[in-house]
This record gives C-alpha cells, sequence and structure tokens, in this order.
C-alpha cells in the first residue's frame, strides 16, 4: 500500500512538472501601438535568428499550430486593426508594430505571414509593400481579391459575399459605388512579383470547395504566379472541404514546410 501510494504521488509531482513546463512555455504581452492592441507570444527561449509569425487576423483560430511555433522559440504578434480590410490606414500601424517587433525588440527581419480568411487581405498588403520584409505568406482559406469576398461578385466562382462587410470596405478604402471599386481594387496578383523575386514563400492551405473564400478566385491566382516565375511554393489542398475548419488537424506538415523545408533559416541572424 506504502509502494502504490508513493507511485501515486511521484506520477502526480510528474504531471503537475510537466503542466507547469507548457504554461511557462511562453508569456503573453498585452500593449498598445497606435492606439491599437498588440498581443505578443514570447517564447521562454527564443530560437537563433529570432523567428515570428505576423496573424493578420483571427489569431486564436489555428491555436495548436501557433503553440507549437511558441515552443520551437518563435514569438506570436497580432495587432486588432478589425474591419479595415488590409487599407492604408491599417498598414500605417502595421508599420509601427514591425518597428516594434523588428526595430526595438530585434526580432527577424523577415517575419512569417499569417493570413485566415480575410487576414489575407492584410498579408498580402503588407508583401505587396514590402517583400523584403516576408519570409513565408501563409493563406489559410484566405481572402485576396475583394470583388470575391466580401463583395460576393462572381469571378471564376461565387462566393457568398456578405453586404455588410462590403459596404465597411469600400467606405474604409474610399470606393464611392461598386463599379469604383471594381475597377480599382487590388487583383490578387498586383504588385507581387517582387515577392517571388525576393524568395518569399508561399502557403496554400485552403478548401476545394471553399463556399465563402473560392480558392480559384483568391490563392489560386498568387499559386500561378509563384508556379510560374518559378517561385518557392508548398500547397495543402483540402479535398471537398469548405471554408471551416481552417488549418489541418495536425500542424505538423505546415510547420515543417515553414521550418524543415528552408523557409525560415532559423540560423541566420536578424538582418
Amino acid at each position: 500500500m506504502k509502494h502504490t501510494k508513493t507511485l501515486l504521488l511521484l506520477a502526480a509531482s510528474l504531471l503537475a512538472f510537466a503542466f507547469c513546463s507548457s504554461a511557462s512555455a511562453s508569456t503573453v504581452e498585452n500593449i498598445s501601438i497606435a492606439g491599437k492592441p498588440v498581443t505578443i507570444q514570447v517564447p521562454d527561449q527564443q530560437a537563433p535568428g529570432k523567428p515570428w509569425l505576423w496573424v493578420g487576423e483571427f489569431p486564436g483560430q489555428l491555436k495548436a499550430f501557433q503553440e507549437v511555433l511558441v515552443e520551437k522559440g518563435w514569438h506570436v504578434v497580432h495587432v486588432g486593426v478589425s474591419n479595415q480590410f488590409g487599407s492604408p490606414r491599417a498598414m500605417e500601424v502595421w508599420e509601427k508594430v514591425y518597428e516594434e517587433m523588428h526595430g526595438k525588440r530585434g526580432l527577424s527581419a523577415k517575419p512569417a505571414l499569417l493570413g485566415i480568411s480575410r487576414g489575407g487581405l492584410y498579408v498580402t498588403a503588407w508583401t505587396r509593400l514590402h517583400p523584403d520584409r516576408v519570409s513565408v505568406l501563409y493563406l489559410d482559406n484566405g481572402v485576396c481579391d475583394i470583388r470575391s469576398w466580401p463583395a460576393g461578385f462572381r469571378l471564376t466562382k461565387q462566393g457568398k459575399g456578405s453586404p455588410k462587410d462590403w459596404e465597411l470596405c469600400k467606405a474604409e478604402l474610399g470606393f464611392t459605388n461598386d463599379a469604383e471599386a471594381i475597377e480599382k481594387a487590388a487583383k490578387p496578383c498586383d504588385g507581387m512579383l517582387p515577392a517571388v523575386q525576393a524568395g518569399v514563400f508561399l502557403i496554400s492551405c485552403h478548401g476545394t470547395v471553399d463556399s465563402v473564400v473560392p480558392y480559384e478566385d483568391n490563392a489560386a491566382p498568387l499559386v500561378k504566379m509563384w508556379q510560374d516565375k518559378g517561385g518557392r511554393l508548398k500547397l495543402f489542398p483540402k479535398e471537398g472541404a469548405d471554408h471551416h475548419p481552417h488549418g489541418l488537424p495536425d500542424p505538423a506538415p505546415i510547420i515543417a514546410a515553414m521550418i524543415g523545408e528552408g523557409a525560415f533559416d532559423s540560423t541566420r541572424a536578424p538582418q
């Protein structure tokens, strides 16, 4: 009986130790930049080169994916500029966040970007502006064309759209009507050739029957451009899957693509 009791106490101690180790894998900082909330997951031990993941929107959606990166020594960053659809106003805030993370904290000059759904508008906007400040462009059922979502116009495919978000989007981007938006809105491949030439590693994880953000009108043009121009990319099509859930049940293959296949050289010092 005494032996059993000792074993039970030992097992409980080991479990407590494991829990504490897991719980202390990172700390979360909440700061404000340009009046916007910024959340930073800070690993206890930073990986060489100080890599970081910059989440465009929905930072809690790919929790397991993010937690593995933090365990590997990555920072994970998100700034709350919702309903700005990757606009110039949003990018002004992103510039300040970049200065904080790279300029002041010394994190890598080339973060990996994660664009979940409408978050794709933020990460593609940043990539157009700064192809030299991106290591990975990871689109997860990511929006790359506002005509597809939130407008819901039929392009190659018909998406569901969101009338309320479309009105917000037009106002944010300064379009007075649908016709002007159709004419002037950035298309997925506009301004993206420098990113291919800079070696940005493109990842697309997408449902093949996404009814909200059709792959054919959003990530697919970028994928074709990367392929045609000899860019570096990896695709994770989910056959028969719709817009949700995002990511893969097991994030390991995507993490391997980001790290193991050289999308981010963790041994390189930040530039």
